[in-house]
């Protein structure tokens, strides 16, 4: 896994002085979702549904800045939803960076555009952009024509203007490993700071269940992924890796990164 180098830096001195301090837990990463809506509607994710009586709702900018002071952690998630329809994200992203958080913003790369034109590059700022697969894959997962090619597009535009920029890739069953070692030579080529891939797991308010991979089904996509890792900037960890080729058994713990959303604390899963 590749860290950059600030990063790991201030990672050290922070975890040092919660040592020094006593604490035995502390957070490392704060999940911060300031609202729930998307402007997409993709196959495989849940949250119309399981927020449909909350979706339009958006944390207050004070509340939002409030809660990375409370968490205290070094990293900032900012995610979603589409985290770029946050009527404030510029502020948001701003105050972040001035307190010297390193901020990553989650985004599908629709809007894009117009949110680099009022914050800068940063040593402090990262995206990472949702690409599911190749062309057509990704435009059948997210449900739209044109987001692949859009997807691509920003990648190209934000590492020309000198951002950081990783990926996100969601694995289904229909991606084949062919599709997978294609995808990451391709990120590779524009340049990406790091590629992450993960299985798509079910959504349990969803009822498409012949879309997920079944646990059984991970080793011969991921093998594939462990073996890219050597060559590209697969940023996903050993210990996950060998999770997914089925070397190692993990428990489940969801939520366990401290998360804020327009509700409140979201507490770990029991």
């Amino acid at each position: 896994m590749r860290v950059p180098l600030k990063l790991m830096l201030d990672l050290g001195r922070y975890m040092r002085r919660k040592r020094r301090a006593g604490e035995k837990y502390f957070p490392l990463v704060l999940m911060l979702e300031p609202l729930h809506a998307c402007n997409l509607a993709c196959i495989g994710c849940g949250r119309i549904v399981e927020y449909k009586d909350t979706i339009r709702d958006q944390m207050p900018l004070e509340e939002a800045l409030g809660a990375a002071e409370e968490a205290g952690a070094p990293i900032v998630s900012i995610c979603g939803g589409e985290p770029l329809m946050y009527k404030h994200i510029v502020p948001l992203t701003q105050g972040l960076l001035e307190r010297q958080r390193h901020v990553q913003i989650c985004t599908n790369a629709i809007l894009l555009e117009r949110f680099i034109r009022h914050v800068a590059p940063s040593p402090y700022l990262s995206f990472n952009v949702h690409i599911d697969g190749m062309r057509e894959t990704h435009d059948r997962v997210v449900d739209r024509n044109g987001v692949f090619d859009t997807c691509v597009r920003m990648i190209k535009l934000l590492k020309e203007k000198g951002y950081r920029v990783q990926t996100n890739s969601t694995i289904f069953r229909e991606t084949g490993a062919e599709e997978i070692e294609e995808l990451v030579k391709m990120l590779g080529a524009l340049g990406v700071d790091g590629m992450l891939l993960t299985p798509g797991y079910h959504y349990q308010v969803l009822t498409n269940d012949d879309i997920y991979l079944k646990r059984e089904e991970m080793p011969l996509k991921f093998k594939r992924v462990r073996k890219l890792a050597e060559d590209y900037k697969i940023i996903n960890t050993p210990i996950y890796l060998d999770y997914l080729v089925g070397e190692r058994d993990l428990l489940c713990s969801p939520w366990t990164t401290v998360t804020r959303n327009p509700q409140g604390w979201k507490g770990p899963a029991t």
